[in-house]
């Protein structure tokens, strides 16, 4: 169970120790001791030997009997191997160091008692001095063995807060931060975790120490398990700069058969495991032990990244993982120049000739062998008019290969795109959204090697850059309209079984900044007709829209109406059917979003709870979650047929996020989903509202607080996370009406507590578009829109009360007090506090008796 390994690749040697390996003593009695034993290869297992310094002829405790040699191992800068034995001279422990080379010289299987040339052992120590310490795990820098062994003085110490937390059972050193300085990990793995002092819960702790001058540490960095008696931190060893990043990782052991890989960084060392690995190999006694001994930072494959082994001592075996060739990123977009300008046309197409306002996109990337993916406006719905295209392609897309000879050559590939004609599109107000996507390409791998590499979990696969089309709205390019609408009619009065023409004459203005995509609607009542236009400018256009019930006449006023735009249009109707009229006709605008998530912000932890391991009720996984959509036709104009896409944030690798329970709807709509709701059957609530625990811990923010802490946060969306869809379909919506959908969820707490103190952003998006009007006469474009919904789940210590009550802890020291004073009566009546004294008849005949012999001796 206790595997070494050499660090110096120009000289491989590794060497595995089993430290409760038992033989049969030269005694008479035949008894079996644990001596321990280890076996040292070299040169790829070519050469091997066994080296078990314990097997003597001085058995029994006080004696080498109990050694367990090999139950710690390392090799020094010299190349020595020295070996741990706790169990020697009645568990004083004893250090042995010998060299590989005298092991290998004269090695015979013939030979059980084998007294190694060059060996050193530390003896029973004397009354006056016990190292019972020796063969434990520790810690060796640089360590240097000359003729003599010495004992290294004590020049600093680190404690724990916890008593009987195992606290210093593993020690690792290595410098994680890059600072040149080596730092101090030390392990816990029964620390308790009490945040509730009744209900403990021991889950293992690691400490890191920094050093920040030499032998000047900073207060330690936690990392802490989450499996409960997982005896998180049990093996600790440096890992090497895994990801040649220039920081320094570590492995840490979790008994319940896993190992944790964390990266350092600048900071110390990143909270969460870049990778877990989980033994696999099942043992009919104990426990398979996989993790009880690591050693890393050593390459035994020579491919310049620091490889594995771990110790399975329950299944006797020891597992080498050979590390993959990791890939680092380095890639940017620039975009010049940044704001388009329509009216500067730079460029000409290749097949028509045209002139075309263009920018330059130049993809950067520090790497070897990269598949990229190019999306030019790729917030535009499938379908949508894209409103620039590469100037070779015409296309929006683009996948190209990009090879590079050496690994820190950096280079810029250049793209021209160009901005398509202003009558192709209406939309000027939305960033134009640039993306890069990017993969390692599967002939990556070089000749001769095994292993294929893989990016870097800590890199970017994509990356997004925003262009701008200049608008007429100012320095700041944010328009800010000011819109005036005033309307009469020229006649007042219309007459019963004439035609009756009327012009509406209307004047719309802009007294603000450019308005875009502006259009007037005018609804026409079901007695009049639309003849035509009045007064026609020549910016204006105007055209009758009509389905089933449903008419109207659209103006568009330009796009952009620009500033200062003052335009006066008269509309030529005819009122001819007034038989069924009232009284009066009146002649009198979009479709509205909304979307809210309830609730907006979920603190964590949640006091007086926690998650189950096996969930029955959906209470059991954590606080309810509800992303509420709502699409409202403000008219005037009716919808027949709209189709709305959600998007839903469900699982982060094979962990839950929003664990969705049900799909609720209110208005005339559908909705289905190729996702099954719910699949692991929890018991639902009949309750839309949460339990008091989880219900007094959900707060709401303004939206400005949000903003700042979604800046700070992760977000997670489809395109980070696994989602599934939703698809809805909206019938007849007629003006005023609304169509609701209510995505019923749970946040599953357990995901997030594995990953303390880092906030996040869940969002699901929502995308719809009016798919048929009940007109004949259809829109030049129909509406389409998207939105999101951000819950944000962020850490801090809640405010709440002690979990025991100040009255209580009164009452009960008022009791203490009162049980004294009653045990202090009881013992004085039954005369506990008399003093014994001798009677006085006693004491006469003593005296007498004291008086005839002295004058006996007299």
């Amino acid at each position: 169970g206790g595997p070494g390994q050499s660090r110096k690749p120009a000289s491989p040697r590794i060497t595995a120790c089993a430290p409760l390996y038992h033989w049969r003593t030269v005694k008479i009695g035949g008894e079996m001791d644990p001596v321990g034993t280890c076996y040292i290869a070299i040169q790829n297992f070519s050469a091997y030997a066994e080296y078990s310094p314990c097997r003597t002829s001085n058995p029994d405790p006080e004696g080498q009997g109990f050694c367990q040699a090999g139950f710690s191992v390392d090799f020094t800068k010299e190349g020595m191997l020295v070996v741990g034995g706790p169990g020697s001279f009645y568990w004083q422990g004893q250090v042995i160091t010998v060299g590989v080379a005298e092991i290998l010289n004269g090695y015979s299987l013939k030979t059980i008692l084998r007294q190694v040339q060059g060996e050193k052992q530390t003896g029973a120590a004397a009354d006056s001095y016990d190292d019972s310490y020796l063969g434990e795990r520790g810690i060796t820098h640089n360590c240097e063995l000359h003729s003599i062994m010495e004992i290294i003085d004590s020049i600093i110490f680190f404690f724990s807060l916890q008593m009987a937390s195992y606290f210093g059972y593993t020690v690792a050193v290595t410098d994680v931060n890059g600072d040149g300085l080596d730092d101090v990990l030390v392990g816990a793995p029964l620390y308790m975790e009490r945040e509730q002092e009744s209900n403990p819960r021991e889950l293992g702790r690691v400490y890191l120490y920094l050093q920040t001058h030499t032998l000047t540490f900073t207060l330690p960095t936690l990392l802490t398990g989450t499996h409960l008696f997982g005896r998180f931190g049990g093996a600790i060893a440096p890992l090497g700069d895994l990801n040649q990043d220039g920081y320094n990782g570590v492995y840490v052991c979790e008994r319940q058969g896993c190992v944790f890989i964390f990266n350092g960084d600048s900071d110390g060392i990143r909270p969460l495991a870049s990778q877990v690995l989980r033994g696999s190999w099942p043992s009919s006694g104990s426990p398979p032990g996989f993790g009880f001994t690591l050693r890393g930072d050593g390459d035994i494959d020579n491919n310049h990244y620091p490889d594995l082994i771990v110790g399975a001592f329950g299944v006797g075996k020891a597992v080498v993982y050979r590390a993959r060739p990791v890939v680092t990123i380095n890639a940017h977009l620039i975009l010049t120049p940044r704001v388009l300008n329509p009216d500067e046309k730079s460029c000409r197409l290749p097949d028509t000739g045209t002139m075309a306002a263009c920018l330059q996109m130049a993809v950067c990337i520090q790497m070897s062998a990269l598949q990229t993916e190019l999306q030019l406006d790729w917030l535009k719905q499938r379908g949508a008019v894209k409103r620039v295209l590469f100037i070779n392609s015409r296309q929006h897309q683009l996948n190209q290969l990009l090879v590079l000879s050496n690994r820190d050559q950096h280079l810029c590939y250049n793209h021209t795109i160009f901005l398509r004609d202003e009558a192709e599109f209406r939309d000027k107000l939305t960033p134009i959204s640039m993306t890069l996507n990017y993969s390692l390409h599967e002939s990556v791998t070089h000749p001769g090697q095994s292993l294929r590499p893989i990016l870097d979990h800590y890199s970017k696969t994509f990356h997004q850059d925003q262009a701008y089309i200049l608008l007429d709205c100012g320095e700041d390019n944010m328009c800010i309209p000011n819109l005036k609408l005033s309307a009469f009619m020229d006649q007042e009065e219309l007459v019963i079984g004439d035609d009756n023409p009327l012009t509406l004459i209307i004047n719309s203005a802009n007294e603000g900044e450019g308005a875009y995509e502006a259009e007037l609607h005018v609804l026409l009542p079901p007695e009049a007709e639309y003849v035509g236009v009045e007064r026609r400018r020549e910016r204006l256009n105007c055209e009758h829209r009509a389905e089933n019930q449903t008419r109207m006449v659209v103006c568009d006023l330009g796009n952009p109406m620009v500033a200062g735009t003052n335009l006066l249009v008269g509309l030529r109707f005819a009122v001819p059917r007034l038989e069924e009229s009232g009284p009066r006709i009146s002649f009198e605008l979009q479709i509205h979003r909304f979307a809210v998530s309830h609730p907006a912000q979920i603190v964590l932890p949640l006091p007086n709870w926690k998650p189950k391991e096996k969930p029955v009720r959906e209470e059991d996984t954590g606080p309810l979650v509800q992303h509420i959509y709502e699409l409202h036709n403000l008219g005037p104009s009716s919808l027949s047929r709209t189709l709305l896409t959600l998007g839903w944030p469900a699982r982060f690798r094979d962990e839950h996020l929003l664990y969705a329970l049900q799909i609720l709807t209110e208005g005339p709509i559908r909705c289905h989903s190729n996702h099954t709701l719910n699949p692991l059957q929890l018991e639902t609530s009949p309750s839309l509202q949460d339990t008091p625990e989880l219900l007094g811990f959900l707060k709401n923010t303004s939206s400005l607080r949000r903003s700042r802490r979604a800046h700070q946060s992760g977000t997670h969306n489809c395109s980070t996370v696994t989602c599934f869809s939703v698809e809805c379909v909206v019938s007849r919506l007629d003006r005023g009406q609304s169509a609701v959908v209510k995505i019923r969820s749970r946040l599953w707490t357990s995901t997030f507590l594995e990953r303390q103190n880092i906030p996040y952003v869940l969002n699901s998006s929502l995308s719809f578009r009016v798919q048929e009007m009940p007109y004949r006469v259809m829109p030049h474009t129909l509406p389409q829109h998207s939105a999101s919904i951000g819950t944000f789940v962020v850490w801090a210590i809640p405010d709440v009360s002690f979990a025991v009550p100040l009255w209580v802890i009164i009452l009960a020291i008022l009791l203490g007090l009162l049980v004294l004073a009653m045990l202090t009566l009881a013992m004085w009546k039954c005369g506990f506090f008399d003093r014994a004294r001798p009677s006085k008849d006693d004491d006469v005949s003593d005296r007498e008796q004291l008086t005839d012999d002295k004058l006996t001796d007299a």
